[in-house]
């Protein structure tokens, strides 16, 4: 049997796979870790990803997948390395073995330059810490790997001139060499479609994992329908559109967001939730009120898919 839980981490994600087999311990996947803090909310249930796996049992990861350098994606992820044995990390870029700490300006008061050097400094981190645990760190590899003899996983990389711009740049600050200020903002802007996206395949059934890859990007390429599609960017209204959502025709669509959501931020739009719900059974961890919607809050959202292909979904 396969197990997902989409944790309540408030504004980000983080989303727990096991396969519970017979006199085995489970097979564990985490793609993704939420935010290093979560703030709690009157009339939330939100939470740190840690305890979440603490709370189910968790005590080894074997697979542990970020999709993309954001804080509320990779933010808890060090916390989680130093309190469970992780045995490999997959990741899309890696840094120069001569990386440096990148000091943070002074004068600028540019987000997406100054958040940037923050996130690298965070990743470079929590690397450093996965090392010292005899975590294993590796570059995700575009195609399809038998992760269990059921479970499957399929990785679905961006446009590679993305990835190069990014590394190119990244690769520049830690080691201090200067970069031109477009370049840098672009490549800070760029790390929502430098999403890896990951389809995982369990007993005919396909769980797509999207990251915060805007619809519009990767709405042309040949992906096949799924049972269960975790909606990008939380459900803004860049998270889907309505080629993509016809042919993806996913059984159950799941938004990972928060009841309060920031200033200028709509997750879920309403629109996108009502789009959803002419092809899907739809599921927020937490959400405000919509039209269609009532507001709620959960520990998270509990799929499963028994070894015959029946898949269920619950909320906790």
């Amino acid at each position: 049997m396969l197990e997902l839980f989409f944790c309540n981490v408030g504004d980000g994600d983080a989303v727990l796979l096991r396969e519970f087999r017979e006199k085995q311990r489970p097979y564990t996947v985490l793609v993704d870790a939420g935010r290093p803090f979560v703030e709690p909310a009157h009339g939330s249930l939100r939470k740190e990803a840690i305890y979440y796996l603490k709370d189910r049992g968790v005590g080894q990861i074997d697979r542990m997948y970020l999709s993309h350098l954001h804080i509320d994606h990779i933010g808890g992820a060090q916390r989680i390395v130093n309190a469970i044995p992780t045995d490999r990390i997959e990741v899309l870029t890696l840094p120069p073995n001569d990386a440096q700490w990148i000091m943070p300006s002074f004068v600028s008061t540019d987000k997406a330059t100054n958040g940037l050097d923050h996130l690298l400094n965070i990743y470079r981190d929590l690397l450093e810490a996965a090392k010292k645990t005899g975590t294993r760190i590796e570059r995700v590899e575009e195609g399809t790997e038998q992760l269990t003899d059921r479970l499957r996983v399929t990785a679905i990389l961006p446009n590679p001139s993305v990835i190069a711009r990014q590394k190119r740049v990244f690769d520049a600050l830690y080691r201090k060499e200067p970069v031109e200020a477009n370049d840098r903002v672009r490549a800070s802007k760029e790390r929502n479609i430098s999403s890896v996206m990951l389809r995982f395949t369990y007993a005919g059934r396909s769980i797509l994992l999207t990251g915060d890859r805007y619809a519009a990007d990767f709405e042309d390429l040949p992906i096949d329908p799924c049972d269960v599609l975790k909606l990008p960017h939380h459900g803004d209204p860049k998270s889907m559109t309505p080629a993509l959502l016809d042919r993806l025709s996913p059984r159950y669509a799941v938004i990972s967001c928060q009841s309060d959501p920031a200033q200028k931020k709509d997750r879920p739009n309403a629109g996108i939730v009502v789009m959803l719900e002419s092809r899907a059974t739809v599921y927020c961890t937490e959400n405000k009120p919509l039209p269609t919607l009532a507001p709620s809050t959960h520990n998270g959202i509990r799929i499963t898919i028994a070894d015959d292909g029946t898949i269920a979904c619950e909320t906790e």
